[in-house]
């Protein structure tokens, strides 16, 4: 009785481990990873980057990429005050790379804008409002859907033709969005792999 107790709490062990692993996603800044100034058709859209995001889940362990000219352009990470007034004299972080990854961390907002003034002015700003780490349900991991009664502009003011950058994975919505990789079935499997072999051996070792 006691050697069947000690098995069954293993198991259990193991499909705890395999359930709360979650795969993390890179998201592409406005759909495209391009951060420039949002074209000005369709009536200037004041909030093109946010009116994207909006459309997006974004949780800890996510990360957001941004592709720029380095020297022409930057990202810079800032407060809500700075964002609001376009103010890049005192940022809380600078990346100016040219293919920039940002992890999310922790929870709560996030506020990115052009480290070029005039650039800010016109829009290149954005705010990412990022939830609790995503959950694993079953052996799939929750994908990052929109928000109820919000669905994407099928004419929006990034062009469909720019080129995608040389990483990340787009989950930028789409008609038909492919379903994004399951990282963590590797990592889980490795996992059930791990205790299932010490299951093995101390069930061996009572016998």
């Amino acid at each position: 009785m006691a050697r069947g107790r000690i098995c069954l709490f293993l198991a259990c062990l193991v499909a705890a481990s395999v359930s709360s692993t979650a795969s993390a996603f890179v998201f592409k800044a406005g759909g495209t990873a391009e951060w420039r100034v949002p074209a000005e058709s369709s009536g200037a859209n004041a909030s093109a980057y946010n009116a994207w995001a909006q459309r997006n889940r974004f949780r800890v362990g996510d990360a957001i990429a941004f592709t720029y000219q380095p020297g022409n352009d930057s990202v810079l990470l800032v407060d809500k005050k700075a964002y609001e007034a376009c103010d890049t004299g005192s940022p809380i972080d600078t990346f100016a790379d040219g293919n920039t990854v940002f992890n999310f961390t922790r929870s709560g907002p996030f506020y990115f804008i052009s480290g070029n003034k005039d650039n800010c002015n016109r829009n290149e700003k954005l705010i990412v409002v990022v939830m609790a780490e995503r959950v694993a349900v079953g052996n799939d991991t929750e994908p990052p859907a929109p928000p109820a009664g919000l669905a994407p502009s099928p004419n929006g003011p990034f062009s469909p033709s720019s080129p995608p950058p040389p990483f990340g994975i787009d989950i930028s919505p789409t008609a038909n969005p492919p379903p994004p990789p399951n990282a963590a079935a590797p990592k889980a499997a490795g996992v059930a792999g791990t205790a299932a072999l010490a299951i093995g051996a101390l069930f061996y070792a009572l016998v």
